[in-house]
């Protein structure tokens, strides 16, 4: 019977802070198909020798498309619900869409294309294939969220079940958990991290991750009470840039389990990482 989709499968698109379902009242979601990972490798040619130089790969936008059914009341019905639909997937900014497949994840996407299929006069089935085009999906969640499995956190995410993994930390020496399929790199313009620092150093300090080899160096005194930011590539002290006044490092997460430290004259520190996971 066409009313008899499960009411379970959902589909939501988030503009800013806006959450617009696209399956509900009588418009179901059916099902969703994602394209393979497009792998883009970099190879020169050894001039008289065997086999190809390798560079590091990079991963190109993909297509996910989500098909649904609308079960309209009449003629009129079914044209102002088409026209409700082409107002929420075509805007002017990129937007994120999740689904009930893999309810955890997000994708963003800067553009959409909606296929109708008339069944009569009033229900009809659609599909809207959404160019992806960070190459990535990213958790709907991010770390400064409770780890909560009804809270939009699943098993899919990435998350340890031996262990609840901590983003806050006060101690000098500290295990961030990056549940990604990916390294976690400031340098890529898609990737989203910041660390917030609150800490005391009379002769500044180093932030270290022994598990990818990197080290952020600050050179100067810094106070409690102010905070210490790192936004992506770029160093904040008070909401200042600082960057002159560090060794340019950049903190980057390895998947899994990342071991970092504070090094230097530090005698209180309070430290927050924000980030969504990614995976391919």
């Amino acid at each position: 019977h066409k009313r008899g989709y499960l009411i379970l499968r959902w589909a939501y698109i988030i503009n800013g802070s806006e959450k617009t379902f696209i399956s509900q009242n009588n418009c179901h979601f059916l099902e969703s198909e994602i394209t393979e990972v497009d792998t883009r490798t970099k190879e020169q040619e050894i001039a008289g020798g065997d086999g190809v130089l390798v560079g590091s790969n990079t991963f190109g936008p993909f297509e996910l498309t989500l098909k649904f059914y609308y079960d309209g009341i009449d003629k009129s019905d079914l044209i102002l619900f088409t026209e409700k639909i082409k107002g929420i997937i075509h805007t002017r900014n990129a937007m994120y869409v999740v689904n009930s497949d893999i309810p955890g994840r997000k994708y963003a996407f800067n553009s959409a294309k909606i296929e109708w299929e008339r069944i009569t006069n009033s229900d009809i089935t659609f599909s809207i294939t959404f160019n992806c085009f960070k190459g990535f999906s990213e958790s709907v969640n991010t770390t400064d969220d409770e780890f909560f499995f009804e809270s939009n956190w699943m098993f899919e995410n990435g998350i340890p079940l031996d262990f609840e993994p901590k983003y806050h930390h006060t101690s000098s020496q500290f295990t961030i958990w990056n549940g990604s399929t990916d390294t976690i790199d400031p340098r890529n313009i898609h990737h989203q991290l910041q660390i917030k620092m609150n800490i005391k150093a009379t002769d500044g300090f180093e932030l270290v991750n022994y598990t990818t080899g990197d080290i952020f160096r600050y050179n100067k005194s810094i106070s409690p009470g102010i905070d210490f930011v790192l936004s992506g590539v770029h160093a904040y002290y008070d909401n200042n840039k600082v960057g002159i006044d560090t060794n340019r490092g950049v903190i980057t997460l390895a998947p899994g389990k990342n071991i970092l430290k504070i090094r230097g004259d530090v005698s209180s520190q309070n430290v927050v990482f924000k980030f969504p996971f990614i995976y391919r």
